[in-house]
């Protein structure tokens, strides 16, 4: 499956479901994963409560955010999040992970904290995670799978690489994997082999729009996307310029 416009698209198997919210690279993206009783959030940028609002999504279901990496249009929506939720008096614990270092995620959770510490009725657990490292959200199972995701704006063209994940969601034997930004540098056929689910950055529609360092230090390409997709049993393509 392919996702052209960006906008929600569902898959549902026994266990799990996915829903991608909203993906355009460079704007935002944020993917829920949920089963009967709980929801994880992959990544969390602008307008992230209008999308789980539109899309009639139960926040109460809410657990866990997982941050792919640090960059806005993947995290920029988190303070709006944690004020809703603090607005709508959330008691149940929020657990929070990133990458090791996603000093984006970690500041910005600790400046809520700061500022809120006396009116905040639910209490937050932030963490890095490290590569390969298996947590528990819920009952579902969460493997971190480091990716190689480096910067790159108009101004200062690709900086250093960055903390980066993917991750692997598995539930009562089936398995979401989503790839985050990375470039080919990463083993990427090894996160999306044989999971029911892969859910695939795809951000430059051909080879012809980025260099040779843009795809594997940065981004795939739509074409290597579709190849990577065949790892797996169903795939969606996100994350695309337009």
């Amino acid at each position: 499956m392919e996702l052209n416009e960006h906008i929600q698209a569902a898959w549902q198997g026994k266990q799990l479901k996915a829903f991608v919210l909203y993906s355009r690279a460079g704007v935002a993206q944020q993917i829920w994963i949920e089963n009967d009783n709980g929801a994880i959030l992959v990544d969390c940028a602008d307008g992230i409560i209008r999308d789980i609002l539109n899309n009639n999504l139960d926040i109460s279901k809410l657990s866990s955010i997982l941050f792919t990496h640090g960059h806005f249009d993947h995290m920029g929506g988190l303070p709006s999040l944690l004020g809703f939720l603090r607005m709508i008096g959330r008691t149940d614990s929020l657990f929070i992970y990133a990458p090791e270092g996603c000093i984006e995620v970690f500041s910005t959770v600790s400046n809520f904290m700061h500022i809120y510490s006396e009116t905040l009725p639910f209490s937050i657990e932030c963490r890095g995670l490290e590569p390969h490292e298996t947590i528990k959200a819920g009952d579902m199972e969460v493997l971190a799978y480091p990716v190689v995701h480096c910067g790159s704006t108009k101004m200062s063209g690709i900086t250093d690489p960055i903390p980066a994940m993917g991750y692997k969601i598995t539930c009562g034997g089936e398995t979401i994997a989503i790839t985050g930004d990375t470039g080919t540098k990463s083993n990427i056929e090894e996160l999306v082999k044989d999971v029911d689910l892969a859910i695939i950055e795809a951000t430059f529609n051909t080879s012809e729009h980025a260099t040779f360092e843009m795809i594997e230090r940065v981004h795939l390409t739509e074409e290597i996307a579709l190849r990577l997709g065949q790892f797996a049993k169903e795939y969606i393509l996100v994350h695309k310029v337009k």
